[in-house]
């Protein structure tokens, strides 16, 4: 129960400020000490497990794989599951709620799928894949991509250059044409699937293209739905690390729980001042006054 000492205001609404953000709630409320308390210890355990998990342990939806396409390139939106441990890492408010905009977005971004909207300037890191009538040779390769669409206003097809090198290490330009495959706009990786045919005056040259990846901005990766390969590279390239990380997250929404509940309902704790119960009261003294004035003891004397 609430405590008429402790100045809550609004209940609903400083638990509501506690959940948009630590802290907020109790500021609201008057008590700055409690506030800079929560809103550091939690917002700290927030960011750094964010720092540790490079940006992406939190999301609300798991990708699935339905088919042999890879998820980054399927035309219509693939199906999800809810990542259950989004229902810790929410509580945190303001700092997670991305992931729902995200989810949003990546529901309403078939449409990017294969489609390059404006020129691309981005490092590129795969392979370079060589057809003949031997069979494929394939070396990896990696370098700095320029390309641009077809049409001014975006196209499913491009030209453009990789710059990289040979393999005796020798500066080599690449020319890139046609149709191109390109991954999700939004989606929970910071690097986006790229494909796209390697151009040759010679046609005596094998046919070629490179297959890899490419730069995905900020703002379309960070906290959008992921698939089982993202979060495999990432178990492969932090270890242990992504796992401390995600633990970091659920923690600080949990915490962040008992904060909204502290705004809400106030300390939970006495202050020992209270009235004794029945139990607790005194036991009265055995002797009694007689009237004359003498006292005799209830004691079998």
């Amino acid at each position: 129960m609430t405590d008429p000492r402790v100045p809550l205001k609004n209940p609903l609404v400083a638990a509501l400020l506690a959940f948009l953000l630590p802290g907020a709630g109790h500021f609201y409320q008057g008590r700055k000490f409690k506030a800079v308390i929560f809103s550091a210890g939690i917002l700290t355990l927030f960011v750094w497990g964010m720092v540790l998990g490079h940006g992406q342990p939190v999301y609300s939806q798991l990708v699935l794989r339905s088919s042999s396409t890879l998820p980054q390139l399927s035309r219509k939106a693939p199906p999800q599951n809810f990542s259950y441990a989004y229902a810790a890492q929410v509580l945190i408010g303001i700092p997670a709620l991305p992931a729902l905009i995200q989810d949003f977005r990546f529901r309403r971004d078939d449409d990017t799928v294969n489609f390059l909207a404006a020129p691309l300037n981005s490092d590129f890191t795969g392979r370079l894949v060589e057809n003949s009538v031997r069979g494929d040779r394939q070396r990896q390769i990696s370098g700095r991509l320029s390309i641009v669409p077809s049409r001014p206003e975006g196209s499913r097809s491009a030209t453009g250059t990789l710059t990289t090198t040979d393999e005796s290490g020798q500066p080599l330009i690449l020319n890139l044409g046609g149709q191109l495959e390109l991954g999700r706009r939004v989606f929970g990786s910071p690097l986006r699937e790229f494909s796209c045919r390697v151009l040759s005056d010679d046609p005596e040259t094998p046919a070629s293209e490179i297959v890899g990846t490419v730069d995905r901005s900020f703002v379309n990766w960070f906290q959008a739905p992921l698939d089982t390969n993202e979060l495999d590279r990432l178990n492969g390239s932090l270890s242990r690390q992504f796992d401390v990380a995600c633990v970091f997250t659920w923690i600080a929404g949990l915490l962040n729980l008992l904060v909204i509940w502290d705004a809400a309902q106030g300390p939970a704790y006495g202050y020992g001042d209270e009235k004794p119960e029945e139990s607790e009261k005194k036991p009265e003294p055995d002797e009694k006054p007689e009237p004359g004035g003498q006292a005799t003891i209830a004691s079998g004397r």
